[in-house]
């Protein structure tokens, strides 16, 4: 009797796990679905954000030289300038390929 009974209580545990892991596995397949979307419009954004090295190097240099003394400290200055050469040294390198 208490194999018969043991018996069916494991049987109606598994009947009444299945389909709450079933519906587990569904609505981490819609979440995963909406991560890829979202994850697709992102990409599809960030390129129209992203500036060129060429226009971050006349944004520098505008900053610079127009904007200079009056704006900027001398280490802010200084930290233009850097990001500046920066900017030049890689599109060297991309050039240069």
């Amino acid at each position: 009797m208490k194999k018969k009974l043991a018996m069916l209580l494991a049987v109606s545990m598994f009947a009444v796990a299945a389909p709450a892991m079933a519906a587990e596995g569904h609505n981490a397949k819609i979440h995963d679905d909406q991560c890829a979307k979202e994850c697709e419009m992102l990409l599809k954004d960030c390129g129209q954000e992203v500036d060129s090295i060429q226009d971050k190097i006349k944004k520098l240099q505008v900053m610079i030289n127009e904007q200079g003394a009056t704006t900027y400290t001398k280490d802010d200055l200084k930290l233009l300038n850097r990001k500046l050469q920066e900017a030049n040294e890689t599109l060297r390198v991309l050039n240069r390929h």
